[in-house]
This record gives structure tokens, C-alpha cells and sequence, in this order.
């Protein structure tokens, strides 16, 4: 009887190394050279802040979730929508984003799931710093989760820069290192021209901090949308993807 309960015990500390070791391996960050920073680590939210919080201000709520080869910004409590990413050891790619906001089974999505390169996942900082062209910005709207329509993006324009001091207030850090990805893209066939551009503010401890739409209008950018993420608050969410 004690034997068997000694190999029971066994087990179950094989077990939980095991799930500690794959959870451990979708949250550790990786080495990158001098100069050049994990875009997974500025992209979300650190552990012991994101296992029991999340990020509000100006617009909706956004929980950082990590898994071993994606990660949620989770929009909503009840586990949608989102934007969801994809990440190896060499980029972060832009993926899924709600369609439909009150929907999750209406989404869209990069079709080749990583011809959306967004950054490297070790990017040099600088004024631009890291620069990605994309020429393929194929993608569909699933208007349900078997039912979609192929776009495109025509060229896009990936960039890093910074890091800048940024004080967003609320609860964060007064000038916060950030840096800001940009994301250009309706570029013409010599990747100028972009008829749009999002921006990306990141801080390395918190995450996405703010997201500003603009677009090309009379030769220059004009805003469009812009959200803060600026309050740290309680609770934690679970995505809720129910397609795939």
C-alpha cells in the first residue's frame, strides 16, 4: 500500500513539472542581443501584474493573456472580442481581430496566419529602429465561424521606434519608457502613400498602453480613433474564442 501511494505521489509531481515546464516555456522571455528588445515582453502585460490584473481607461477594458505560441488582448470580461497574435523567435505577427464587437464568431484574420509580420520578436530601437515591408496583406472576414470573404491591405510598412519617455497618467509610471510600433498600411506598390497607419504604444511592463488610428488625408495623417489604456485595475478574464 505505501508503495503504490510512493508512486502515485511520484506521478503526480511528474505531472505538475511537466505543466509547470510548458507554462514556463509559453511565458519565458527570450535572450535578445544587446540593442534590440522582446516585443513579446513589451506587448503584454508582466506576470505578477497580469495574474490578477488588467489595464482600463478611455475605452474598453484589456487583459493581457499569454499561451505558448499566441497572446490576447482581451477587450472584454466575458472573454471577447480581441486581438490576437501570434509570436515565434522571430516575429510578432498581427492576426485575428474582432469583426463583429458583440460576436465572437465573427472575426478576421491574416490568411496565411503569419504574412502579417507586425515586428521582430528581438526589435532594434532607434528613430525608426527595426523596419518590416509586408507585400502580402491578404485576409478574410469570417462574418461566422465557416463563412468568409477574402481583402487585402495592398503594401505594408512595419516599424519600432523609440524608446521614448511617455507619461500616459492614471495609475502608470510618469515617462515611462515606451516604444511605439507603427503599423502602415492601403500603401501604394512602393510602400509610400499609406492610406493608413495605427500606432502601438508600449511600455515594457505594462503592455499596450495606447492604440491611435489615422488616416491619410490631404497628404497628412489625421486621427481617427485612440484609446488609452492608462488605469490598472483588478480582475483577470479568460478568452473566449470559439471558432478554432
Amino acid at each position: 500500500m505505501n508503495l503504490r501511494l510512493g508512486i502515485l505521489a511520484l506521478l503526480v509531481c511528474l505531472l505538475l513539472l511537466y505543466s509547470g515546464a510548458n507554462l514556463a516555456s509559453a511565458e519565458t522571455t527570450i535572450s535578445c542581443p544587446a540593442g534590440t528588445h522582446d516585443m513579446l515582453d513589451w506587448m503584454t502585460l508582466d506576470n505578477d501584474l497580469r495574474s490578477s490584473h488588467h489595464l482600463t481607461g478611455t475605452a474598453n477594458p484589456l487583459y493581457s493573456n499569454i499561451w505558448r505560441d499566441k497572446f490576447f488582448w482581451t477587450k472584454g470580461g466575458n472573454g471577447y472580442p480581441w486581438d490576437i497574435q501570434l509570436y515565434d523567435n522571430h516575429y510578432i505577427y498581427l492576426w485575428i481581430t474582432e469583426y463583429a464587437w458583440n460576436y465572437p464568431n465573427t472575426f478576421k484574420k491574416f490568411s496565411g496566419n503569419t504574412n502579417m509580420p507586425l515586428a521582430p520578436r528581438c526589435a532594434k530601437d532607434g528613430f525608426p529602429g527595426s523596419t518590416v515591408k509586408v507585400s502580402n496583406t491578404s485576409y478574410d472576414i469570417y462574418t461566422d465561424c465557416n463563412s468568409s470573404t477574402s481583402h487585402n491591405l495592398k503594401k505594408g510598412v512595419n516599424q519600432v521606434w523609440g524608446p521614448y519617455h511617455v507619461s500616459f497618467g492614471g495609475s502608470l509610471p510618469s515617462k515611462m519608457a515606451t516604444l511605439v510600433v507603427s503599423y502602415r498600411y492601403n500603401c501604394d506598390s512602393n510602400y509610400a502613400n499609406c492610406g493608413d497607419k495605427e500606432e502601438y504604444y508600449l511600455g515594457k511592463r505594462y503592455g499596450l498602453v495606447q492604440w491611435v488610428h489615422y488616416s491619410l488625408i490631404d497628404g497628412s495623417y489625421k486621427q481617427q480613433q485612440k484609446s488609452v489604456f492608462n488605469q490598472l485595475a483588478r480582475g483577470t478574464a479568460v478568452p473566449r474564442f470559439q471558432c478554432f
